[in-house]
């Protein structure tokens, strides 16, 4: 379980003379100091970023945030994955981009088996909403090289042409869930369940899927996240395609776009809509949100 932060220059000595009895020699480059004892390892890399490692790494984290005034992380509640689950390999579906007005729609279904807890308890695999997107960005590309997944980024474009057909979020949801789980089914051999974090309910989930070739064999939980890891994962890697999608649309069109749907987005779209008029909005943000009324001045 990995927890960092970043000291400033100017207290770097003070951090370096508390750890002097547990440093050690290290030959790699990147790396100015290198300590460790039974509880954790601390590495001091060359741009001051201060990794915690160990046992007790949320603890020493926690000490040097607080000393510098720097907003901390939650530490990561292991036992919560103690359940029913534990000791079965499991197929874990989950989205973001949903209360987006910018941006896709994200599905990802990724398969998580017991021998991987070491390995994602190492990259701090948690409730993604627990992390930044700096954060998500480091574990994402951890992960898309240490797990099987199937990941499947709605356009806004696409999305527009959906809700203009009729379909509403949770249909449109319940289609890209299906089509991932069936995917990573098809691709995992050996699994023991398939759990969704549930955004509506089964039957609904099912009734939206009726005329579909819909996998049945699901197990529905509200914030599933901490229910296995595999939905943990799942979401992690959505959000990480999501922020990567979100930086090329906002480099393509030269505004970098804000997340969510609040009054930031409305600003921000106000000024597209000034520069370049309503039909923009179509390649880059769900116009059935109330967003699109209040920025071209409609009445909700």
């Amino acid at each position: 379980m990995n927890y960092d932060l970043t000291i400033d220059k100017h207290n770097l000595g003070k951090f370096v003379s508390y750890y002097h009895p547990f440093l050690e020699t290290t030959s790699d480059p990147r790396i100015l100091y290198s300590f460790k004892s039974p509880e954790f390892k601390i590495i001091v890399y060359n741009s001051h970023k201060v990794l915690f490692q160990g046992k007790q790494a949320y603890e020493e984290y926690a000490l040097w945030a607080d000393h510098f005034g720097q907003d901390k992380v939650s530490p990561i509640d292991s036992t919560a994955y103690v359940n029913e689950y534990y000791a079965n390999a499991v197929i874990g579906s989950d989205e973001v981009g949903t209360g987006d007005f910018f941006g896709p729609v994200v599905v990802c279904a990724a398969y998580v088996n017991p021998a991987d807890y070491e390995t994602l308890d190492e990259l701090g695999v948690r409730d993604s909403k627990a992390l930044s997107d700096k954060q998500i960005i480091a574990m994402g590309n951890e992960l898309i090289q240490n797990v099987s997944y199937h990941v499947l980024v709605l356009s806004p474009e696409k999305f527009n042409e959906l809700t203009n057909k009729g379909y509403n979020m949770n249909k449109i949801k319940a289609y890209l869930h299906n089509h991932a789980i069936k995917k990573m089914v098809q691709k995992t051999k050996k699994f023991d369940y398939v759990i969704l974090d549930e955004f509506c309910s089964k039957e609904n989930y099912f009734e939206y899927l009726k005329d579909e070739d819909a996998y049945k064999q699901i197990r529905f939980h509200t914030k599933a996240e901490g229910i296995h890891k595999a939905v943990a994962v799942a979401s992690i890697i959505a959000r990480y395609k999501f922020v990567l999608e979100m930086d090329r649309i906002s480099k393509q069109i030269g505004i970098v776009l804000p997340k969510g749907s609040g009054p930031t987005a409305d600003a921000i779209g106000k000024l597209i809509y000034l520069q370049h008029g309503i039909d923009f909005f179509q390649t880059i943000a769900k116009v059935s949100f109330k967003n699109m009324k209040r920025i071209t001045g409609e009445t909700e």
